[in-house]
């Protein structure tokens, strides 16, 4: 983060800004925005996020500490499950848009957003970390305290994907291999099993492996933009994205299938807590229970126009997806939060 901390006021984030945040939806995503969509059975709303801008990201430790975390174009929000009720965290400081969060316990949470941003909550209070990029964070996970990643990038520019870790001292900046995929621009997100096994996806479907040694790039049959994925184990991974339709990449430990799920449209966000099942969300409320073995979708969409990025399963089985008019290119921004308990 390069002296957030030290601005009163963000600076304007342009077109460019509403650009980025395009790209974690797939092109026919383009909606107006329902600040009130009818109920789906089981599915019902969190809070009411429709004053709070885009909600990106849905992490926590526990059923009774759960973090939104997103923002209007400008600036960032950051709200919180105690365990009784939703209510807004102060993180004592101007930010721009925080765009993810990831964490091992209450009391050591990461998050990240645009122009460099990151932020680390110890159950107190926020620090602003220092980052050697001001270029935008999409996705933050690690192994332990002192082995985290973020990624991140404009997302127009080939070559302007940016890779950070964290020692548990300082962040640095790892150099992305010499890509055989054409016309990279960012990484999405990063997830992975341990500190010799991650894996980080992004733009024209690249994915990366890290096996503790060195990054490499793996081909895995997708041409269209990975946006996010989860896993259960070294031969359980899924990653998830499409512009057009939704797209599915899952890792056996051996080999990649990836398949194109249309009519559904583009996916943003999956997780995962079984080996067999995992849910995906994405464009205009979709929320689909994958079959990991087969990559058959059950629809179990919500009736709304507005785009779902992220879905957490907590540690009660409770399911929470956000997100908003993440294709609005003015505003009002409005989110969206629903759970299923």
């Amino acid at each position: 983060m390069n002296d957030t901390s030290r601005r009163s006021v963000p600076p304007p984030r342009g077109w460019l800004t509403m650009a980025l945040i395009a790209l974690a939806l797939p092109m026919g995503g383009c909606s107006d925005p329902d600040p009130d969509p009818p109920p789906a059975e089981g599915w019902t709303e969190a809070f009411d996020a429709t004053q709070l801008g885009w909600l990106l990201n849905v992490w926590g430790s526990s059923g009774d500490d759960l973090w939104a975390v997103g923002g209007p174009r400008d600036s960032g929000v950051i709200w919180r499950w105690d365990g009784t009720s939703w209510g807004e965290v102060d993180p004592g400081m101007q930010v721009p848009l925080v765009n993810w969060a990831f964490g091992f316990g209450p009391d050591d949470i990461t998050f990240v957003g645009d122009e460099g941003t990151v932020l680390h909550y110890d159950g107190s209070g926020f620090t602003a970390q220092t980052t050697p990029t001001d270029q935008n964070l999409w996705g933050v996970w690690g192994s332990g305290p002192d082995d985290l990643w973020a990624v991140g990038g404009n997302g127009r520019v080939a070559g302007d994907q940016v890779i950070l870790r964290y020692d548990g001292t300082a962040w640095t900046e790892l150099a992305s291999p010499m890509l055989e995929k054409p016309g990279v621009t960012a990484y999405f997100k990063v997830w992975g099993t341990g500190s010799d096994d991650v894996y980080i996806v992004g733009s024209r479907g690249v994915v990366l492996h890290w096996d503790g040694t060195a990054l490499s790039e793996q081909l895995v049959g997708a041409s269209d933009d990975l946006i996010s994925l989860w896993g259960t184990s070294p031969d359980n991974i899924v990653a998830v994205g499409g512009r057009g339709n939704g797209i599915v990449s899952r890792f056996n430990g051996t080999d990649w299938q990836t398949e194109t799920l249309a009519p559904l449209p583009g996916f943003n966000g999956i997780h995962m807590s079984d080996p067999n099942v995992a849910t995906v969300v994405g464009v205009r409320g979709t929320i689909i229970e994958l079959n990991v073995q087969t990559l058959a979708p059950t629809d179990q969409s919500y009736d709304t126009t507005l785009d779902l990025h992220a879905v957490f399963r907590d540690s009660t089985g409770r399911l929470t997806t956000v997100g908003g008019s993440l294709a609005s290119i003015q505003p009002p921004y409005r989110g969206i939060a629903l759970w299923l308990e």
